[in-house]
């Protein structure tokens, strides 16, 4: 375990890069921490969706907690991020949980959080983490998942509708990633976000516009991705602002992603973040098998969904569905899609139905 140095944070709290181990690899993570006040605090736990890093909005939620006195702890996953591990870009689902529990032992174990009252948050496929997670640790006091990944067979027939064709071209890069892993070649990239004719895990003709308006305000994108958004309208349509298509020129090579995709790899502001557009097809083969909406009748602590009724990424009939039968779960609804509910007017309306819930369950004990 270990720290480095100091930033500011929202008001009346520091934010410090920190990170654990996690199956032997160093796991790269915020930990944002009150300045006034004693007392054991509670702790929020966070992590964010497929192939996605703490940069991509998590810290404007991650204040908003921190605001109330809560310590947070934002971590990214191995293979993914600032944190250690290879192959880059690798998605691993017994990984990522694996890295989700020691977070949570990490976090209980810090001076001044109170083990009693510790809730999970996670986002998109985290949120579909967290739902498994807390269905096995009996110790989470609270949840929150948003736009939960909660069924691979809903999720798959949503992405087949959106465009059949590339969902065969992503499972023919899935098959080819799998072999090529056999004889040890590099991962076979695809698209988180794309549009039609990509073989992406999340296709429409917006995705990657709205997907762009989670980066960091000074976001660079590489020539080689600036260089398609240039010439294929369909990819540079809409692009945030926030995110720059020129100046400043950069070698993937030399990034965390450590090396270049015509998908996109992206460099925060100042150099901060490294990202890309992009993770191992091999996924496309076990995505259809995950269903942590399953596990939603093991977790035994008071949980809200926060779904958004026009996800096709996270099909929000299904995750309500999923959730109407148990007492202890509370489904929030909100108009908009996938990415609508980090940014604007849904981002404050959700973040403040999040803090409100969170402060009903983790300003005193919790009830076993």
């Amino acid at each position: 375990m270990g720290t480095s140095a100091t930033e500011d944070g929202p008001a009346g709290a520091v934010r410090r890069d920190v990170w654990f181990e996690s199956g032997g690899v160093r796991c790269a993570a915020w930990l944002y921490t009150p300045t006034a006040g004693e007392g054991p605090r509670p702790l929020v736990v966070m992590a964010h969706g497929l192939g996605a890093v703490r940069e991509w909005r998590l810290d404007a939620f991650a204040e908003r907690f921190a605001a109330q006195g809560w310590v947070v702890l934002v971590f990214d996953y191995r293979y993914l991020g600032a944190s250690e591990g290879a192959p880059r870009q690798l998605l691993d689902i017994g990984d990522q949980l694996d890295d989700w529990r020691a977070a949570l032992s990490y976090g209980r174990s810090l001076p001044g959080v109170d083990p009693e009252r510790v809730a999970v948050w996670g986002t998109s496929f985290g949120g579909g983490h967290a739902l498994r997670i807390a269905s096995e640790d009996r110790a989470v006091a609270a949840v929150v998942a948003q736009c939960p990944f909660t069924d691979g067979p809903a999720s798959l027939l949503s992405r087949f509708r959106s465009s059949p064709l590339s969902v065969l071209w992503l499972i023919a890069a899935a098959v080819l990633d799998v072999v090529g892993s056999l004889f040890g070649a590099k991962p076979v990239l695809a698209p988180v976000v794309g549009v039609w004719w990509m073989p992406a895990f999340l296709v429409s003709p917006t995705a990657i516009a709205e997907a762009s308006k989670l980066m960091p305000a000074g976001s660079r994108l590489s020539p080689r991705t600036a260089g398609v958004a240039a010439r294929i309208s369909a990819v540079g349509r809409g692009l945030s602002p926030t995110v720059e298509t020129g100046g400043r020129p950069f070698r993937p090579s030399e990034t965390a992603v450590g090396r270049d995709t015509i998908w996109g790899v992206m460099k925060g502001p100042d150099g901060a973040s490294d990202s890309a557009n992009a993770i191992a097809a091999r996924l496309a083969l076990w995505l259809p098998l995950y269903r942590p909406g399953k596990d939603m009748g093991k977790i035994t602590a008071p949980t809200l969904l926060c779904v958004c009724d026009d996800d096709r990424a996270a099909p929000a009939r299904t995750t309500a569905r999923l959730a109407a039968r148990h007492d202890h779960i509370q489904v929030n609804h909100y108009d908009g899609d996938h990415f609508d509910i980090y940014v604007d007017d849904l981002f404050e309306r959700a973040v403040r139905d999040q803090v409100r819930f969170l402060a009903a369950r983790l300003t005193a004990p919790a009830n076993r």
